[in-house]
């Protein structure tokens, strides 16, 4: 399969990336050496409740567009959802490993 783009790290930074060039027509390869996305703010279920699998994260700025960004609301189903792979996975292809 060919890629327009190859994205390391499938944090969130690797989300905006692949979501922005996704719109833009790109095709994207994703990787990361975790099992997962959403780098250190990925989230596991322990029976039954969310936990911070790397200890909590806060987001600040003080940037009114980075702001207005991060709570659109595609960026806010991503994060709210951050442990479901099938957002990501439609955007592009994720290599774990």
């Amino acid at each position: 399969m060919k890629y327009d783009i190859l994205i390391v790290g499938a944090g969130l930074y690797g989300a905006v990336v692949a979501n922005e060039a996704t719109k833009m027509g790109k095709k994207c390869l994703v990787i990361d050496k975790r099992d997962h996305i959403a780098g250190n703010i990925y989230c596991e279920k322990i029976e039954g409740i969310n936990v911070h699998k790397y200890g909590a994260h806060i987001f600040h700025t003080s940037n009114d567009m980075v702001w207005e960004y991060i709570n659109q609301k595609e960026m806010m189903n991503y994060i709210a959802n951050i442990s479901n792979l099938q957002k990501l996975k439609t955007m592009c292809f994720l290599v774990a490993g």
